[in-house]
This record gives structure tokens, C-alpha cells and sequence, in this order.
């Protein structure tokens, strides 16, 4: 299929400086009839990233817009006939347009594809899609962003990020763009047309009907269709007879493991519904939540931890109405309205993040039995952080590969500069293989503050679970000086065996 984002010009481009007098409002009211708020939106983010000039080009539709357009009109729909038009942002003051060639992805900033589509609500000015560098906050985190090539002036760009789009409200609707964001990050293609989705469900013999929303079972009609592993919960407006796990446990398991997640809610009273996609979040380290009650997850009568999640101050989503990147309030959905969280999970994941956090504290506080009576100081802090003071350790859980785990480890430093040993090392090398769940631990006195950790319990992502929780998906547990590892002893019986690993103290956190 020809690429949208790479489709030539079939007009000469217009150069356009963005720097003062340009005004965003004058641009839009010109070019777009002042009606198409998702691009204001970006022009805004565009502003805060510091832009200097715009391309604009008129493109033909193709590939997934000339879908779109097939769509349309086996639906009845009169298409305009109008060209679309691609914005290319970028940092620097071009002075001619020749001087594209010499520009480099660094400066440049995203674009942004306008169609003038049939919709409800007549002919609209639509981000067909867009995909653009996120903003200046450095506490912002997108760990399922992907590259893509962008064709400006006949020059290849790069970009790395998230697409966003907008619905033409018949063919497709909010559902299919918040998929289409999603399944974009996790599929080989890099993205998926509407016509594909639509072709899913009447399949799969849960059409898609013109004008209609999608339901739940169409959404995951459609993930099933593309074998996209995923989790999904109900969370009804009767928060007594909601789920006990918050859905934003469920986001932020997928969102720091790399894949997105969806979350469609209702207005208070039912009376409509919206979804979006999540693809990010912000950490805010001065954060009260932590500290009060609510903020301990239960799994057990006497088994609680603090999730790493209680740092999120937001979530980072598109909303295909008003823009891209948009902070959703982390508390901010909650009595009154329905909700649908869906994870996506990677495609070797056999479980989620959820259960990956409760085996390894079940894990966790049955060792803290085990340690010796005369600890270090920081073994004696851990265990008195799960004893006296009521579960108050950090967990985060992480899915990654094998090798990703064992470099991460190499570069691991303690606090007083000590390292893994490197026998350890090597026997992990020699012995991990396929992908786990990584669970760090941590305490909430450093791990907000300085990004450290005390160790990881970490366990085999491949295996299914048996329906009582158990260790058997335990591969092993580093904790400060001493990493415990599952392996077979003379008699081929399996033991927990233990390794001393030179570090003493705590180590930083694993980044994306």
C-alpha cells in the first residue's frame, strides 16, 4: 500500500515562517476554515517546541486515505474532491525551500495530514494523521513510540512517535482511530487502515453499522483478529462494584512495557461514550498519593506494597476531538462515569503485569522471613519495610528480554560505586534465555527521588499461570548482596540457590 506520509507533492510546496507576526489562529481561519480544532492543537505544541517554518504540500489521497475514500462511497457518501494537505514542522528558519535538503531530523518537529471529509456533520477539515515530537517536559515518559519515515519536498525524515488521527464519524469512529493509534505502535506495518479494521469485524460476523460506535466485543474482535495479546476490565459507574485492581494499574503495566493501552468511558449518567489511547505518562516525584492509605494495593490480608504507579501524576493520551498529547489526570475518571481499560501486552506475555507484581510481593515477603537476624543495613531497611512498617516497599513491573535484562544488570552501579559481580554475570548470561517480567523493588524514600532500587524479583513471562498463585514462574531474585537463583541441584531437584553479588547497596532503575 503507498504511504500517505511519504506521497508526492502535486503542487509547488509553500513555505511559511512561524516566527512573530505568524499567528496559528490566522493560518487555520485561512487555510481551514478556522473549524478544525485538533490542528490548533498541534500548531500549539508546535509553539512550545520552539518552530520556526511549515511546508505545506497538496497530496493526492492515497494508501490508507484512498481506503477511507473507498469506504465512503460504498457507503453512499459523496467525497469533495479536495486534495489533502501535509504540514511539515520544523525548528529552523528555512529561507527557501531548497534548503530542505540540508536539514536533519533533529529539527525537524512532525507533520500533520488535513482532509476535507464527509462526516455527520457535513464537510470537516479532519487530521487524517499526524504524528509529532512530544513536548519540553523531561517528566513525560513514551516507552511505545516506533520511527517513521516522512517525505517533505522529496527529502526523507524520521520521526519517532505515535500516530494521532481523527474520525470522519461514518466509516469510522472515535473506537477505530483510538485503535488504529494503538495497534499502529504494536503491529509489524507500523499502522492499519480503517478499511482493514472494518473487514476484521464483518468477519469476525460483528460489522461495523455506518454512524455506530463500537462496542467492547467489536474492540476485542478486532485485537483477536490481529493476534494482539491484551487484557481487558469492566469498571461499572457503582465504584462498590467495580474491579479491585484500579484501572490504572492495568495502563501502566502495558505503558511501561512498552505497548499502549485503550480507556473508554461514559458521561456521567451513560447518556454517550468516548475512547482514546494511552501512550504515555508523567512522574511527579513530590507526589502526596504514596503517602496516604489509599495508596496501598492489597493482595492478601497481610500482603501489601506500594505500586510504582502512585508517582503518576498523569497519563499522556490522544482524544481524536480536541488534539494529541494530552494529560489525563490520573484520579480524574472516577465516580459516575463506566469505564473499559484495555492493556495491550507484549505478544510473548502469557500474563499481565497485574499478576506479575502479586507473585513476585508474595515472593518477597516469604523471603523477608528467611533473611539473617544481623543484616546490612539496607537488607535490615527492606525487611523492616515489609514487617514494622506494613508492606512499605515500591514495586514496578516491567516486561523484557533475556539480554536485555542481563546488559541492564551490567551496567548497574551501586551507590558507593560497587558492581555485579562479573561471575554473576556470566552465570546469568549462560542461563537466562526468552522473556520475563521484571519486577523492580524498591523503597519510597529513594526510589522517587533518586531512581534506585534494591533489587528485582524476576520471572518467566512465557509460563502460564496455574489458576493458585504459586512460584512457579520464579526464575530468580536480586536483592542488594545477594541474587537467589531457581536452578537443579545433583539429584535434578529443583533449588533456590544463593550468590553473593558485590553490590551492597542500591542501584539505579531500569530505563527505557
Amino acid at each position: 500500500m503507498e504511504s500517505l506520509r511519504n506521497a508526492q507533492a502535486i503542487n509547488p510546496p509553500v513555505l511559511q515562517h512561524t516566527g512573530p507576526p505568524f499567528s496559528n489562529f490566522d493560518f487555520v481561519d485561512n487555510y481551514f476554515e478556522s473549524k478544525c480544532v485538533s490542528l490548533k492543537r498541534i500548531l500549539s505544541q508546535m509553539r512550545v517546541s520552539s518552530f520556526q517554518s511549515m511546508v505545506i504540500e497538496e497530496i493526492k489521497s492515497v494508501g490508507i486515505s484512498k481506503d477511507d475514500d473507498d469506504e465512503l462511497l460504498s457507503a453512499g457518501v459523496q467525497l469533495f474532491g479536495k486534495p489533502l494537505v501535509r504540514i511539515s514542522f520544523f525548528k529552523t528558519k528555512l529561507n527557501d525551500i531548497g534548503q530542505i535538503e540540508q536539514e536533519n531530523d533533529e529539527n525537524y518537529l512532525g507533520y500533520a495530514i488535513l482532509k476535507y471529509s464527509p462526516s455527520i456533520f457535513g464537510g470537516r477539515w479532519i487530521v487524517f494523521e499526524s504524528i509529532t515530537k512530544p513536548g519540553r517536559h523531561d517528566n513525560n515518559y513514551y516507552h511505545c513510540a516506533r520511527d517513521y519515515s516522512v517525505r517533505v519536498c522529496g527529502k526523507t525524515f524520521h520521526i519517532k512517535g505515535n500516530i494521532y488521527c481523527q474520525q470522519n464519524t461514518l466509516t469510522n469512529v472515535c473506537a477505530h482511530v483510538a485503535l488504529r493509534t494503538c495497534i499502529s505502535a504494536v503491529h509489524p506495518d507500523g499502522d492499519i487502515s480503517y478499511r482493514a479494521i472494518n473487514e476484521i469485524l464483518e468477519k469476525a460476523g460483528k460489522p461495523h453499522s455506518l454512524k455506530d460506535g463500537l462496542t467492547d466485543k467489536q474492540i476485542r474482535a478486532v485485537l483477536d483478529g490481529l493476534g494482539i495479546n491484551y487484557y481487558c476490565l469492566w469498571y461499572p459507574a457503582d465504584i462498590k462494584n467495580r474491579p479491585p485492581v484500579p484501572y490504572q494499574k492495568l495502563l501502566y503495566g502495558s505503558i511501561e512495557s512498552g505497548c499502549p493501552a485503550l480507556l473508554a468511558f461514559s458521561s456521567v449518567g451513560g447518556a454517550s461514550g468516548h475512547i482514546i489511547p494511552v501512550i504515555g505518562h508523567t512522574f511527579n516525584e513530590d507526589t502526596w498519593v504514596p503517602n496516604a492509605d489509599m495508596s496501598y494495593f492489597a493482595i492478601g490480608k497481610d500482603t501489601r506494597y506500594v505500586p510504582s504507579e502512585s508517582w503518576v501524576s498523569t497519563y499522556v493520551c490522544h482524544d481524536d476531538n480536541f488534539g494529541s498529547h494530552f494529560c489525563l489526570p490520573r484520579g480524574y475518571l472516577q465516580e459516575g462515569a463506566e469505564l473499559f481499560a484495555v492493556g495491550i501486552l507484549p505478544k510473548e506475555a502469557k500474563y499481565d503485569a497485574i499478576r506479575a507484581e502479586a507473585i513476585a510481593v508474595d515472593f518477597l515477603y516469604n523471603i523477608a522471613i528467611c533473611l539473617p537476624l544481623d543484616p546490612s543495613p539496607w537488607i535490615k531497611r527492606f525487611k523492616d519495610a515489609i514487617t514494622l512498617d506494613r508492606g512499605w516497599i515500591v514495586l514496578r513491573p516491567i516486561f523484557m528480554a533475556a539480554e536485555k535484562y542481563v546488559s541492564h544488570l551490567e551496567q548497574l552501579t551501586g551507590w558507593e560505586g560497587e558492581k555485579i559481580d562479573p561471575k554473576v554475570i556470566a552465570t546469568l548470561k549462560t542461563q537466562l534465555h526468552g522473556f520475563f517480567w521484571v519486577v523492580e523493588v524498591s523503597l519510597p524514600e529513594i526510589f522517587p527521588a533518586n531512581r534506585r532500587k534494591i533489587g528485582e524479583v524476576v520471572l518467566n513471562a512465557n509460563m502460564e499461570l496455574v489458576p493458585k498463585r504459586d512460584f512457579s514462574t520464579l526464575v530468580l531474585a536480586r536483592l542488594l548482596d545477594q541474587l537467589y537463583l531457581l536452578t537443579q541441584d545433583e539429584k535434578k531437584q529443583t533449588v533456590l540457590a544463593k550468590y553473593p553479588t558485590g553490590t551492597q547497596t542500591h542501584t539505579g532503575l531500569f530505563q527505557q
